[in-house]
């Protein structure tokens, strides 16, 4: 006679509660602690009994909630799809390290949650980022996560999707007209950062520099920061050192022959440029070749600060000083509120969330 293993008799328990109504929809299963103590067993073998049923979607997961019971209509339905879509603006190796931090976050949470992530680039072309928007929602995503859109709020096509029938999270920059739930992080508090780190350094002529021709929620947060520490500061603001976009084309948005022209463009027409802060690292390290080919020396004759903290800061001689953006965390906090999407349907209030930036400091912004 064979002898069940432990997790499935724990497993069939569960189940023929469910089923009889004892856990009813959306209330909580005791905790897995509460079924070691009534089987006498390990939380490996509770563990992989609850992870099988959410599996099978009897029950799901809420990180540092519980475990509740799964609506009638979705018991038992293997055949549909557990997978999110996870949909990148770009595929540019140089914010391979941004994207990936995302991918792992959001990954660790979902599977919390009995779901998968499929991750999708649209190689920054609009047409291919709402064709695949579409695709999600044809071939059965149980939600979005959209990172990043090259459009301006009264143009995007994100308004299609207002009516989706399924989540769509915006992370890293939002429309706010849009009600989509958006994580972004605190850009006006960095900007702020930056600027008093740049007037304390006694720094006065004080510039924000982004590279592309749109301007994003980010940079607004960014740049109204840094003109705000320089007016509590009653630091004259130079409108001639603030770029919040440039008239670089789309197609060019990664040419970085064109951005670097740009640049030297903006450093030999501001001679009295005494601190910049960067919209990215790529932009940052653009300003340091540009610099030497002027003659300039970072951080003597012009300081830097910048966002994204990649690995790549630290080899030069003189380290960037830049902000680390936390992706791993932008990622989880999406999931999360997507998760809560799923479990909450007939909840209609937004949820932006906002991510600390922590400012690593190194030798670029003072000497």
């Amino acid at each position: 006679m064979d002898i069940q293993p432990k997790y499935k008799t724990l497993k069939n328990y569960i189940k023929q509660r469910i089923t009889n109504g004892v856990y009813k929809p959306k209330e909580a299963i005791p905790s897995e602690n509460e079924f070691c103590r009534l089987f006498n067993t390990s939380r490996v073998t509770v563990r992989k009994a609850i992870d099988e049923l959410v599996i099978e979607n009897y029950i799901y997961r809420v990180q540092g909630v519980g475990t509740f019971v799964q609506e009638n209509s979705l018991r038992g339905k293997q055949e549909e799809s557990n997978r999110v879509d996870l949909i990148f603006h770009d595929n540019n190796l140089l914010f391979s390290e941004f994207n990936s931090s995302i991918i792992l976050g959001a990954e660790k949470i979902l599977k919390q949650g009995g779901l998968t992530l499929a991750t999708y680039y649209s190689m920054n072309d609009t047409k291919t980022q709402y064709d695949k928007i579409n695709n999600s929602i044809k071939d059965g995503a149980k939600g979005i996560i959209l990172c990043g859109c090259l459009e301006d709020e009264e143009t995007t096509r994100l308004k299609e999707f207002i009516d989706s029938p399924i989540p769509i999270i915006c992370i890293d920059r939002y429309f706010e007209s849009l009600p989509f739930d958006a994580v972004i992080g605190e850009d006006f508090d960095a900007g702020y950062e930056a600027g008093d780190i740049f007037i304390k350094n006694g720094y006065r002529n004080i510039g924000y520099y982004y590279p592309y021709s749109i301007e994003s929620s980010v940079t607004r947060g960014r740049v109204n920061g840094l003109i705000q520490a320089m007016k509590d500061n009653n630091i004259e603001v130079n409108k001639n050192l603030i770029v919040r976009s440039t008239e670089t084309k789309k197609e060019n948005v990664y040419d970085y022959n064109v951005i670097s022209k740009n640049i030297r463009e903006y450093l030999m027409k501001n001679h009295d440029l005494q601190a910049v802060l960067t919209f990215n690292d790529i932009t940052a390290l653009l300003f340091y070749k540009e610099a030497a080919r002027l003659g300039l020396k970072i951080p003597q004759d012009i300081a830097l600060i910048s966002f994204g903290d990649f690995y790549i800061d630290s080899i030069f001689e003189v380290g960037l000083t830049s902000f680390n953006q936390h992706a791993d965390k932008i990622g989880r906090e999406a999931a999360k509120i997507l998760i809560n999407r799923l479990i909450n349907k007939d909840k209609v209030s937004r949820k932006v969330r906002k991510v600390n930036y922590e400012l690593i400091r190194r030798k670029s912004c003072s000497w």
